[in-house]
């Protein structure tokens, strides 16, 4: 039993002594010398912005120390790589050089930087964002393979401020309305997004996605109180900047995204739908009528000398833009010579009268006020001449057959036009 212990105690310290020659043993103190690099690589600054104002000047420059020195059977390359950070010098949107010999700097302009940040990198416009530059120094015509030195430095670049003003989507948000609702183009004018609806006391923000990043509509000067019916400069940014809204109710939104404007108008400023105010047949003899036109009918050869109501919708930016979109009548295009009255039939007084008797929109009359017919071009704004004359009642438009005809009662316009 005494050898046995013994025995196992002997074993114990072997362990012992193995662990802890273990724990000193270092391959490179024992093996083989490892490589000492001496490749070092610095930027000239951290943190740069590019300049608009000197774009071909130098904005970047970045050097490094040769890498260790090899037996002359050696040739040592170098090669630098610039690309995003998050892209890892990927093979289609790292910029690659190899570098002549005895070089040991690389240097870039503003305009290189913002080029192949817009259309190689595709950065979001005004984002900030950060480059990688890597030099990779490699050994050739050796009896061995010795191991390349690399080293890779990081900068963060502040682009060319752009003064963005397009958009993906827009919409609504913030507490004054309820949920955040998307915001439209307008039929009439593809730089015109607005909205109609219900706002409660609080604040408004307009938030628009582009190319993925998240921008707001907001006043030029930074004030967000309410300028009611007001055009108010505008611009966008990363932050936001809230419309105060003082009082519940309906309200209209208009956006110019060509002309930088939004207005917004409360019920007490709200633009109104025309009312025409004319007598029947134009004769001074019979009592005037005044009609609000919310709708026009349809009368001519286009409607077989039938009365057509058009069931127009009114557009979100203008009562008075009444819209006619054919897609939303079952693909029927209207067409052919018309005219468009306020009503079909109507009453004043004690007499009645129907569209012969009405006030009409058709084309304009003759240089001596005599009635004619015109023919409004595809594509092309035409005058809109209202009366209840005779000769205007007595006048008719052919329309050409079109996805959307668009009557501006406001500016006295008709437009026929396809999507």
């Amino acid at each position: 039993m005494k050898k046995i212990k013994f025995a196992c105690n002997l074993s114990l310290l072997t362990l012992f002594a193995l662990g802890q020659w273990a724990c000193e043993w270092d391959p490179y103190e024992h093996d083989s010398d490892p490589v000492r690099e001496t490749l070092e690589l610095t930027a000239s600054s951290s943190q740069i912005a590019l300049d608009e104002n000197d774009l071909s000047a130098t904005v970047l420059t970045f050097d490094w120390t040769p890498a260790r020195p090899m037996p002359d059977e050696y040739l040592v390359s170098y090669t630098t790589k610039l690309d995003l950070l998050n892209n890892n010098f990927g093979s289609s949107t790292a910029i690659v050089t190899s570098e002549d010999d005895g070089i040991f700097s690389r240097s870039y302009t503003s305009e290189q930087i913002n080029n192949w940040a817009n259309e190689r990198w595709q950065v979001p416009v005004n984002k900030t964002f950060t480059l990688a530059f890597r030099v990779i120094a490699e050994y050739a015509g050796g009896p061995t393979y010795e191991m390349p030195e690399v080293r890779t430095v990081e900068v963060t670049v502040t682009p060319i401020k752009v003064d963005v003003f397009d958009a993906d989507k827009v919409s609504l948000s913030g507490t004054a309305i309820s949920s955040v609702t998307e915001i439209e183009k307008t039929v009439e004018n593809a730089n015109l997004y607005a909205w109609y609806g219900e706002l409660s006391i609080g604040e408004l923000q307009i938030p628009v996605e582009l190319e993925g990043q998240t921008y707001y509509i907001v006043p030029s000067d930074g004030n967000g109180a309410l300028r009611d019916g007001e055009l108010v400069d505008v611009k966008m940014t990363e932050t936001p900047v809230s419309w105060n809204i003082p009082n519940a109710g309906n309200y209209r939104l208009l956006i110019d995204m060509e002309n930088k404007q939004v207005r917004i108008y409360s019920s007490a400023t709200d633009l109104k739908p025309l009312s025409v105010t004319f007598h029947p047949n134009g004769a001074e003899a019979n009592p005037e009528a005044t009609i609000e036109v919310l709708d026009l009918y349809a009368y001519g050869a286009g409607t077989g000398w039938g009365v057509r109501k058009l069931n127009l919708k009114q557009s979100f930016a203008d009562p008075q833009i009444l819209i006619y979109d054919a897609e939303e009548h079952n693909g029927t295009k209207l067409s052919s010579g018309m005219k468009f009255c306020v009503a079909q039939n109507f009453s004043v007084g004690d007499a009645d009268y129907n569209q012969n008797n009405a006030y009409c929109f058709t084309c304009p009359l003759t240089a001596e006020g005599k009635k004619q017919n015109l023919t409004l071009t595809l594509g092309k704004v035409g005058e809109l001449h209202g009366g209840a004359d005779g000769e205007t009642r007595n006048s008719y438009y052919t329309i050409p057959a079109s996805d959307l005809l668009i009557f501006d009662l406001r500016h006295g316009t008709i437009l026929a036009r396809n999507k």
